[in-house]
């Protein structure tokens, strides 16, 4: 890996631990998620306007796709509701390599290897660690359910991204289908005049959060062209002690030596899930 992409990887990895950052310290995390959403969505209207649809093969995949996008940004606002970002996000970023490995051995038929067995232990270690040390329960379980929904929407997307041979107008077309999604979900949860006013108040983080989230996730499509997808998937869980980090000094989060310990074996088994 060239120290470029290396400088690719860890940008996205800081961006992507900074918009959640963003969403956790707003006033109403449901609405600040929306707003996130909203933001990529104007941008990936944009990109459609320009490049046109998705091949007519990735469909049933982009739908697929909203809709668990639609249940993560719900259950990560829930997660930050009810634990510290220093808590919630490692367990959601952790977890969601662990269960997409899990799902491949029981429904795939993957056989992770040495590598990714011990990874996922490491994993499961560093998590009940955590929710031993950190957070009430309910919490936890969201941050282990955002974990879910992330690995389940990292594999329809890769299988839709295959199907048709591309990734932008793939990216963008997802985001616009859950936008409607989560907005009728947020209306119905809030009504319409607070989530203007909330957008309102929060506008300009919520602006640099709904750049940074998809920005992370391209500076990682473009590290990945030139360097092994493992390895980039793996540095860019370094956003885990990131949001740690970050959490202990912007947020005031109480982080105990213990808890940056199981931060760091969640890290660990994350990159040897990736290089397996």
């Amino acid at each position: 890996m060239t120290p470029a992409t290396l400088g690719l990887v860890l940008l996205a990895a800081l961006l992507h631990a900074g918009w959640n950052l963003l969403v956790k310290s707003s006033g109403d995390r449901l609405v600040a998620v929306w707003g996130v959403v909203s933001v990529a969505t104007a941008c990936s209207v944009v990109v459609l306007a320009v490049a046109g649809l998705p091949p007519q093969a990735t469909w049933p995949y982009v739908v697929a796709s909203a809709v668990i996008h639609v249940g993560y940004n719900i259950a990560l606002a829930l997660a930050y509701d009810r634990a510290d970002l220093s808590v919630s996000y490692p367990i959601a970023r952790g977890s969601a390599p662990m269960l997409a490995t899990i799902g491949g051995m029981l429904f795939l038929g993957d056989e992770p290897g040495w590598g990714g067995a011990i990874g996922v232990l490491l994993v499961c270690i560093g998590i009940i660690s955590l929710a031993r040390s950190r957070g009430p329960a309910n919490g936890l379980g969201w941050a282990i359910i955002t974990g879910l929904c992330i690995s389940s929407y990292t594999l329809v997307d890769a299988a839709g991204v295959r199907a048709g041979g591309e990734s932008i107008r793939f990216l963008a077309i997802t985001f616009v289908l859950q936008w409607f999604g989560l907005s009728a979900w947020v209306f119905a949860q809030r009504g319409v005049q607070t989530v203007i006013a909330e957008a309102r108040r929060g506008g300009r983080n919520l602006l640099l959060a709904g750049i940074g989230s998809p920005l992370a996730y391209l500076l990682v499509l473009i590290a990945a062209r030139t360097a092994p997808i493992g390895l980039v998937s793996g540095l860019r869980e370094t956003s885990v002690l990131i949001a740690v980090v970050l959490g202990r000094a912007l947020l005031n989060e109480q982080v105990e030596r213990r808890h940056i310990y199981a931060a760091t074996i969640i890290v660990t088994g994350a990159v040897a899930i990736a290089a397996a």
